[in-house]
């Protein structure tokens, strides 16, 4: 199997995560191979193995043969980057449309005043984003939404303290992300002061306060480590664009399911 730490960090910084990158590298070297046959060679769970190869197939590294039992085959490496940075280019002009909706009508009344006020912000680098995520806790007075995925979950461990201290001064928490209960059972537990429920899905990760800030990060990639990384922050210091935003974290936070802190 292809595994070296040079051929997989690529894969991370396209938007795979591990199991995906050790999937793909080994579909490449097998070429058309059965979800247990990658069980056996990667030491993937075989019934996680067909949830990884369902979001290659969905990002363009892979397809999935209609054959008994289900067999996969890996897309070139050229037909796969051209999907990603499709999406990426997607992503991101949507998320500009947005943003340019919101700020740039603000941008230009704000030319009226003698000192105008900054509204956005890009933040680059995870130890950034990380020291700004808990300014925004320390300033939260009412509520703090945050939406993320199991790794950015895991990380919130580093802001538990701030985050103590916010309920204990009364600040409503709210968290919402796609969460294995079992891979992160002593993180849920650090956090059980907290309302915590599980999405189906994070994109990006995000968290707002009191319908006045707002930080979205883009994680690439979202891997494991927890101060170093390219993530890219965009933080926000509008009322209106974070009450936007916060009404899709209130729509997705009602449909996901509650988790029992047993």
């Amino acid at each position: 199997m292809l595994s070296t730490k040079k051929m997989i960090t690529p894969l991370l910084e396209l938007g795979l995560n591990k199991y995906e990158a050790k999937v793909y590298l080994t579909l490449i070297g097998e070429g058309i191979s059965t979800a247990k046959n990658i069980s056996d060679i990667t030491g993937i769970p075989y019934g996680k193995v067909y949830e990884i190869i369902n979001s290659l197939a969905g990002k363009g590294f892979c397809k999935i043969l209609p054959s008994k039992p289900m067999k996969c085959q890996a897309i070139s490496p050229k037909q796969a980057i051209d999907k990603a940075k499709e999406s990426m280019e997607q992503k991101y002009k949507s998320l500009e449309k947005h943003v340019l909706e919101e700020l740039e009508p603000m941008f230009t009344e704000s030319k009226k005043f003698i000192e105008p006020k900054g509204v956005f912000w890009i933040i680059n680098g995870r130890a950034n984003v990380v020291k700004k995520i808990d300014e925004l806790i320390q300033k939260a007075e009412k509520n703090i939404n945050i939406h993320c995925s199991p790794n950015s979950l895991s990380r919130l461990i580093l802001h538990k303290d701030l985050l103590k201290e916010a309920k204990a001064r009364g600040v409503e928490i709210s968290i919402a992300g796609v969460i294995d209960k079992k891979e992160l059972q002593e993180e849920i537990k650090k956090l059980d002061f907290c309302d915590i429920r599980k999405a189906k899905t994070a994109e990006n990760n995000l968290i707002s306060i009191d319908n006045k800030e707002s930080l979205v990060v883009e994680p690439i990639p979202d891997d494991d480590n927890i101060m170093y990384g390219r993530d890219l922050g965009m933080l926000v210091s509008s009322s209106s664009f974070t009450r936007f935003i916060d009404e899709f974290f209130t729509l997705n936070f009602k449909k996901a399911r509650k988790l029992s802190m047993d």
